[in-house]
């Protein structure tokens, strides 16, 4: 008999109605988020099992052709094997190759500073990769400084009508009303999304793989936005592989604007923020190592 007790009701639920259709024999809850499992079936097969409400299939459609489209430039991506509908149609269920690896957000604390540095790299060349596609299907129609400057504009009018307001706050919209010429004339590429450690693992004989993908297009260093400033050496080494090198010298500031204002859009508290870059001051980040050996 499936254990299914380590499973919310509704998962359980819908689990054991896919039982005789899939033959699983064997499930774990993996996604936060999203309904998604590790499963076993009676032929030893591993795969991942993703459940999705009917009314969300067009989006998870993008999603998948996401991953086959980042497939086309070599990256490593879990690929989909079927999908079907049950429960009356009202879901849909999707297999998915398993990667017997391991999430980086595991992996890094264990690595020394050489080896974080050597997986950045690798990310940062995967990501430049990617960020070589044009956008998939037919993309935005506004230049990019009026697409995003709207959402920044939008972002720092809320934030002048709230009527509790911070120093630190203040110093991040101050430096995006300071820089907004910085979004003129940026490329429009396609975008992965989600770009972030959490969404990435590393298998045993060290290559990347990229999960969980948000499609949508934009300026392609928009993704940097989403780096954890704990993985200092993983970082600098994203960075160096992304530009094969030292970035340009217009990165860093921009890179500055991102951070600003997706941490305003988030209600994120500004005081890393505010740490990385000494109030705004300087756009290149304390954790940012110029040389590394």
């Amino acid at each position: 008999m499936l254990n299914v007790n380590n499973l919310s009701v509704e998962d359980a639920a819908a689990i054991l109605e896919l039982v005789p259709i899939l033959d699983i024999t064997f499930v774990k809850a993996i996604g936060a988020s999203e309904r998604k499992f590790y499963i076993e079936t009676k032929q030893g097969i591993k795969r991942m099992l993703r459940i999705t409400p009917m009314k969300d299939y067009r989006w998870v459609k993008d999603d998948d052709r996401g991953y086959e489209y980042m497939a086309t430039v070599g990256i490593n991506v879990s690929r989909q094997v079927s999908e079907g509908f049950f429960s009356d149609g009202a879901f849909v269920y999707q297999l998915w190759t398993w990667i017997d690896g391991e999430d980086l957000t595991v992996a890094l604390p264990r690595m020394n500073h050489k080896e974080q540095f050597a997986v950045g790299i690798k990310f940062g060349e995967a990501a430049r990769k990617i960020h070589s596609l044009p956008p998939m299907g037919n993309p935005e129609p506004e230049p990019w400084r009026i697409r995003y400057g709207r959402k920044v504009q939008d972002k720092i009018q809320s934030y002048n009508n709230t009527p509790q307001k911070s120093q630190g706050a203040d110093l991040l919209v101050r430096y995006l009303q300071d820089n907004m010429e910085l979004l003129a004339d940026r490329p429009t590429t396609f975008l992965k999304g989600d770009w972030n450690t959490g969404n990435s693992m590393i298998t045993p004989d060290g290559r990347i793989w990229l999960i969980d993908s948000a499609v949508y297009c934009g300026d392609p260093w928009i993704e940097f936005w989403e780096i954890n400033g704990e993985d200092a050496h993983f970082n600098t080494g994203l960075i160096k592989g992304y530009f094969e090198g030292e970035p340009p010298t217009e990165f860093f500031p921009l890179f500055a604007f991102y951070v600003a204002v997706e941490t305003l859009s988030w209600d994120y508290d500004p005081e890393n923020v505010l740490n990385w870059f000494d109030d705004m001051r300087n756009p290149v980040p304390n954790w940012y190592f110029s040389h590394i050996e």
